[in-house]
This record gives structure tokens, C-alpha cells and sequence, in this order.
């Protein structure tokens, strides 16, 4: 059960690891906090490494712009969406979180290039930092506190 979780910016993004950080957190959905954690890092380290990727003309400058519009003018991304089914993996919380909050740091020094989103299309640094914290939300928004 996904809580409705909303991130419009970075900051956002760190107040919610903040908050989180008192832990232990536990998922609703089938990732572990460590993999949605991981997950979001990679996404934010795809973004500055200028990879291009083949996608059809329709999808990378129709579809694609269609989606983030959508998306941003929203505020959230609609859940069901699917992703990548992987078996649930634990792992170091702790040290995926630092990881996250350096690749975020990195991403604001970034000045490019910026890599296309694989379904999304070419977005650049104001696009993709549109982006993260709705990606963020999205994934995060299926974590709580342990009660």
C-alpha cells in the first residue's frame, strides 16, 4: 500500500531520509528498503552519464514528452507502473542511503551530459531534477517507520 508520499525537490528527497533515518523502515511493496534505495541511486547516477539510448522516434518525441509532462503538471507518478519484477534482496541500509544522498549531491554539481530516460526521452538538468523527487516518491511512498 503505497502512503501517498510527495516530493517536489531535493530537499524534499533528504528531509523524507531524515525522517526515515530513526528507522528500522519496512516496505509494503515486494523491494526491500535497501533496493528501493539502491534503485533511486542508480536511476540518479543513469541520469549524469550521457548515455543515449535507441528508442522509436514515437516514443522518444511523442510518448516520452506526453509521460513527463504529465507526470510534473501531476506531481506524482501513477502507481502500477511496472518495473523490473526482482526477488527481494536486504542489504546495507545505512550505506545506500550515503550513497543516494552523494549521488544527489553529485547530480547538482553535474552540468552534463545528461543520459535519455528510457522511457521518458531526452530530459535535461531541469527535467531530470523534476524527475528524481517524483521517482523518489513514487518508490519511497511504499516505506514506513516500523512501528
Amino acid at each position: 500500500m503505497h502512503r501517498g508520499l510527495r516530493c517536489k525537490n531535493f530537499g524534499d528527497m533528504r528531509s523524507e531520509l531524515d525522517r526515515l533515518g530513526g528507522g528500522p523502515v519496512e516496505t509494503t511493496g515486494n523491494w526491500s528498503y535497501f533496493q528501493i534505495i539502491t534503485h533511486l541511486t542508480q536511476a540518479v547516477e543513469g541520469s549524469m552519464k550521457g548515455v543515449k539510448r535507441e528508442m522509436p522516434f514515437w516514443k522518444k518525441h511523442i510518448l516520452g514528452p506526453m509521460l513527463y509532462h504529465l507526470f510534473v503538471f501531476r506531481g506524482y507518478i501513477p502507481q502500477g507502473i511496472k518495473g523490473r519484477p526482482v526477488e527481494r534482496v536486504e542489504g546495507n541500509e545505512s550505506q545506500a542511503v550515503a550513497q543516494f544522498r552523494k549521488a544527489l549531491d553529485d547530480f547538482e554539481k553535474f552540468e552534463g551530459p545528461f543520459s535519455d530516460h528510457p522511457i521518458l526521452g531526452p530530459l535535461n538538468k531541469r527535467q531530470w531534477a523534476n524527475f528524481h523527487p517524483l521517482h523518489f516518491a513514487n518508490h519511497v511512498g511504499h516505506t514506513k517507520l516500523k512501528t
